[in-house]
């Protein structure tokens, strides 16, 4: 995202309290993620394991801690919370209400191709891409900086490019984290009714081509869905998770967010994926429906599995 205006580290550091390291003189207009910078941008990094994303980026400058920024060769700006700082920068220069979608004026810088059908009551913001053959049912919401390719379908009540749940403390207290990505959908992908799509925090959420997913499935900021997957129901997909190529998930599923999935990898129902799938083939979890009596006592004996476990290894 460009910036209202060019800032220094230099009025950084006077304005919010902080030193620099480096040219105090550097500047920036950008601000991006580390992962996917441009040049003349700063960015932010937390954690000391995303400190090779930095060597070769073309970021200006960076915030970090006191501890990460003696390991970075760019300038930086220290702070004790660079997230809460870097926040502080966008939220400067980004108003989420400057956008189309609050008037009912027609939006003449989008992209929408001649042969595209949208539905009577669908709300698209602006700088939206849509093409050619692609179906929007009615009551859809597409915000700002949406991508959709050809021959997609998006049933009634869908929500495209929404704000992911980001949130940092700051003095105790909940603050939003702006949201200033977008949602990119392939060609012949088909979203169910009443799915939520968010845009990433920086960067994109990415729908690869001939992605099936059905209703009331959420797609959080920053995910990526590979080619030729299919999602049904009810599933919820944390923030920043990447999944493969022809991959299959179940109704119902939890899969937690910053983990990957591989290629060809098909999850069962109700499956919770709480950690990384490096291997393609089926995967379950959970336990099946049984009488609520029953249930009762083995779960009063699952708590007691590790101690159990523990006398067995003992008696070998």
């Amino acid at each position: 995202m460009k910036l209202n205006k060019k800032y220094s580290l230099e009025e950084l550091s006077l304005k919010y309290d902080c030193d620099v390291l480096g040219d105090a003189k550097t500047t920036f207009e950008f601000v991006s993620s580390i992962f996917n910078s441009q040049d003349g941008s700063i960015s932010y990094i937390s954690n000391i394991k995303n400190i090779s994303y930095i060597e070769g980026s073309k970021l200006s400058c960076i915030i970090a801690t006191k501890e990460v920024a003696s390991k970075i060769k760019i300038p930086v700006l220290i702070h004790e919370n660079p997230q809460l700082l870097f926040i502080k920068i966008i939220k400067e220069n980004y108003d989420s209400l400057d956008s189309t979608m609050f008037s009912d004026k027609v939006v003449a810088g989008n992209n929408i191709h001649s042969s595209a059908t949208i539905g009577i009551n669908s709300v698209i913001g602006k700088n939206v891409t849509i093409g050619k053959s692609s179906t929007i049912y009615p009551n859809v919401t597409i915000y700002d900086n949406s991508i959709i390719g050809d021959n997609v379908i998006i049933q009634s009540g869908s929500v495209i490019g929404s704000d992911g749940f980001g949130l940092i403390k700051e003095s105790g207290l909940w603050t939003k984290v702006p949201h200033i990505g977008n949602v990119i959908i392939g060609n012949n992908v088909e979203i169910g009714a009443n799915t939520t799509i968010d845009k990433g925090t920086l960067d994109s959420t990415i729908i690869s081509d001939n992605v099936k997913i059905d209703n009331l499935v959420h797609v959080a900021h920053n995910v990526t869905i590979g080619e030729n997957t299919a999602i049904a129901a009810c599933t919820g997909i944390a923030g920043s998770a990447s999944i493969g190529k022809n991959c299959t998930i179940g109704g119902g599923s939890g899969i937690n967010g910053h983990i990957d999935i591989v290629d060809d990898v098909h999850i069962h129902g109700m499956t919770m994926v709480t950690k990384s799938i490096m291997e393609p083939g089926m995967y379950a979890s959970g336990t099946t429906v049984e009488p609520a009596k029953t249930w009762r006592k083995n779960q009063a004996r699952f708590k007691e599995l590790d101690e159990l476990a523990k006398i067995v290894k003992k008696k070998i």
